[in-house]
């Protein structure tokens, strides 16, 4: 059911390119970390400060679900049931959204984040109302 995974985020001037990097990295099981390629794209931010944009791509299926059961079973209960409970805010036709806290993942913690400083996760899916209702 699991086509892709993408996860992005942004390194803004103020931080660290190496924690931002373990942030991202930890939401993928280690056994597959030596397999991540991180994109670097350097962009302008909204007042011409300098940000880089990260990026990795799973485009396989097995490792894109792999990747997807790992940051599901890392979350809490709470944000498991904010999702099931609110589908049309995580998903749409073809895709799930999850925004994660960017500090939290830097110490190994999963959970959900509304602010604008997230890492984001875009996962690919045949049916994401069938997928979201197994949580």
């Amino acid at each position: 059911m699991i086509n892709s995974i993408s996860i992005s985020t942004i390194v803004h001037a103020t931080e660290d390119f190496e924690k931002v990097k373990i942030a991202m990295l930890n939401l993928i099981p280690e056994n597959l970390r030596a397999l991540c390629e991180i994109t670097k794209v350097s962009a302008k931010g909204h007042h011409g400060n300098p940000i880089l944009l990260l990026s990795i791509n799973f485009k396989t299926s097995e490792l894109a679900s792999e990747i997807f059961k790992y940051i599901i079973n890392s979350l809490s209960k709470i944000n498991i049931s904010l999702i099931k409970n609110n589908p049309s805010l995580y998903s749409d036709e073809n895709f799930i959204f999850l925004r994660l806290d960017k500090q939290a993942a830097y110490n190994g913690i999963l959970r959900l984040s509304l602010s604008d400083d997230v890492i984001k996760v875009k996962i690919s899916v045949s049916n994401p109302m069938e997928v979201l209702q197994k949580l």
